[in-house]
């Protein structure tokens, strides 16, 4: 398998967006991609997103869902240009939006208004309440957070487990065909020329788990976030203030640096990209913010927008 195969199976995720409410020149409105399995989904899509997918190199034909925290306009007001441009581009492949109650109203306003019908089949689903979706490759869970009166969820994003490692030396002893050597690796049962039946488990090692991002959103520090960032791979969590400004994050609904530090020791996850932050900040800050991060939370980093992370 070449290298860009091996890329290509990896769970890969691209801060495309990594600011607040206000943009500045290095930070657009948030978006994150998360690429695996030939596809990708965006996770928030606030203004700019399309450009951002241009410059990150991922195209536009690969994009299969979107799914959006909550209706503040710096997260979803990247959409309708983004669909605009699809339109454009003769899309053809169905495309899905998952989001709180009110997103089809808008969008619905919007491509009537300027007279721009798209030329695929989009499909919005409104959610209410914490929901789960499984997608086969990978499930979706939407629960909620705090962030204020503003209804707003979480995203957990959780990878389906692989098949083990194939045992080449063991298919040989049970007469496998190479040509029948797939199918056991997609967990089916065969039966050999020889009339030998071998199952999954005679010839793979044990699953390899799938790969657990989780995203928080703009919020409050939750219990919610802690239950579901459990041993993650990666939390992606707002952290739109330093610890000095702990008043202005509360009254806000948004979580400051330490906080976001201590939600992640909470939840014992791997890794954790602090994001979200406010336009006061300028990337020298930054760095100071990152090494404040890093002696609280050994494996915590600053998003920085376009950086692609391997999980």
């Amino acid at each position: 398998m070449d290298q860009k195969q091996v890329g290509e199976r990896l769970m890969r995720v691209i801060f495309l967006g990594t600011g607040g409410a206000i943009p500045t020149l290095e930070r657009s409105h948030p978006s994150i991609a998360v690429f695996f399995n030939g596809e990708y989904i965006l996770l928030d899509a606030g203004e700019g997103t399309q450009k951002q997918i241009m410059k990150s190199g991922l195209g536009f034909a690969r994009l299969t869902r979107i799914f959006i925290s909550h209706l503040h306009g710096d997260h979803f007001l990247g959409l309708f240009p983004l669909i605009q441009t699809l339109s454009l581009l003769r899309r053809k492949k169905r495309l899905e939006i998952y989001s709180p109650a009110g997103l089809r109203d808008v969008l619905h306003e919007l491509v009537s208004k300027a007279y721009l019908e798209p030329r695929f089949e989009m499909e919005v689903f409104e959610i209410n309440e914490d929901r789960s979706f499984d997608f086969g490759k990978y499930e979706v869970n939407m629960f909620h957070v705090f962030h204020g009166d503003t209804q707003t969820f979480g995203i957990r994003i959780k990878e389906a487990d692989k098949p083990g490692e194939f045992d080449v030396k063991k298919a040989n002893e049970l007469g496998v065909p190479i040509t029948m050597r797939g199918l056991l690796q997609k967990g089916m049962t065969i039966k050999t020329p020889s009339g030998r039946v071998v199952y999954p488990e005679d010839v793979l090692g044990p699953p390899k788990k799938g790969k657990l991002l989780v995203y928080s959103s703009d919020t409050r520090p939750c219990k919610a976030v802690v239950y579901n960032a459990k041993g993650a791979d990666l939390l992606i969590h707002d952290a739109t203030f330093r610890d000095d400004l702990k008043d202005r994050a509360e009254k806000t609904g948004h979580s400051t640096v330490g906080e976001a530090c201590t939600i992640a020791m909470k939840a014992g996850v791997k890794k954790l990209a602090l994001t979200h932050f406010s336009a006061r900040y300028k990337d020298k800050d930054l760095d100071k913010i990152e090494k404040e991060a890093k002696s609280l939370f050994s494996n915590a980093f600053v998003a920085k927008d376009l950086l692609s992370v391997n999980l």
